[in-house]
């Protein structure tokens, strides 16, 4: 039994020259950051175009009731925990330089925060995946890119679904990341 590594070492350079072109370009593979809801800032129902406007004196709203609406505000999801990594025997796919982003099926997008863009944080941030037999993330580490940015890029990356890896029609895990963008893509500012 003779193995050959051509069509491997083919493979693997055909990922790598696919990864380096997709982040050298306009960063069109990136999956785009969006701004941080208004409710979840702790601004007032009124601020956010909702409820009504409650005078202060009475207690009652304009439109005579004696209760002001409730308001349900959105906030950030908070991270998940990471689920416990049982020992695994089968076939891992792909390694830490594995482009993964068009793998994915359902990609939540991080919040873009208010404290992020005030300190002037944005760009790229990569965040290494372990992707489980079922497609759901078991770990999330973010590895590059503006420290501020690495939580939301990470609850992110936990909270994203990919495509069920499989080698030769059986289940597999597969190793990766994910690139987000934060802010403008280049020469769009």
């Amino acid at each position: 039994m003779k193995i050959t590594y051509r069509p491997l070492v083919a493979t693997a350079f055909l990922v790598f020259l696919f990864t380096f072109a997709t982040e050298a370009s306009g960063q069109m593979a990136a999956i785009a950051a969006i701004d941080e809801p208004e409710a979840a800032i702790g601004g007032s129902a009124a601020e956010a175009g909702g409820g009504r406007q409650v005078s202060s004196k009475t207690g009652k709203s304009a439109a005579g009731s004696k209760k002001p609406s409730s308001t349900k505000t959105t906030t950030p999801k908070p991270k998940p925990k990471p689920k416990p990594i049982a020992t695994y025997s089968g076939i891992v796919l792909g390694d830490k330089y594995t482009f993964l982003n068009n793998e994915v099926i359902s990609a939540e997008k991080p919040y873009y925060t208010r404290a992020a863009k005030a300190r002037g944080a944005k760009g790229l941030v990569q965040v290494e995946v372990l992707v489980s037999t079922d497609g759901s993330v078991l770990s999330a580490k973010a590895r590059t890119g503006n420290k501020e940015l690495w939580p939301e890029a990470e609850r992110a990356a936990y909270a994203s679904t990919f495509n069920r890896p499989t080698s030769n029609g059986r289940p597999a895990r597969a190793i990766g990341f994910l690139v987000y963008r934060f802010g403008p893509a280049e020469g769009e500012e």
